[in-house]
């Protein structure tokens, strides 16, 4: 699956900011940096919507 994405890293890098402000919004991403131990945490909450898809069973 990783393959079929191609090079992530590099699509990233390559984005606006304001789109990767949307991605991080979206996701609910947290960081927390530690000097002291030079250390990152790092936690995500993502959104959840209400929509749902209806279809046939």
């Amino acid at each position: 699956m990783l393959d079929y994405l191609g090079d992530v890293g590099a699509a990233l890098s390559r984005a606006r900011p304001e789109r990767m402000a949307e991605l991080y919004a979206s996701l609910g991403l947290e960081l927390i940096f530690h000097p002291e131990e030079r250390a990152l945490d790092v936690t995500i909450q993502p959104r959840r919507d209400s929509e749902r898809v209806r279809g046939g069973t």
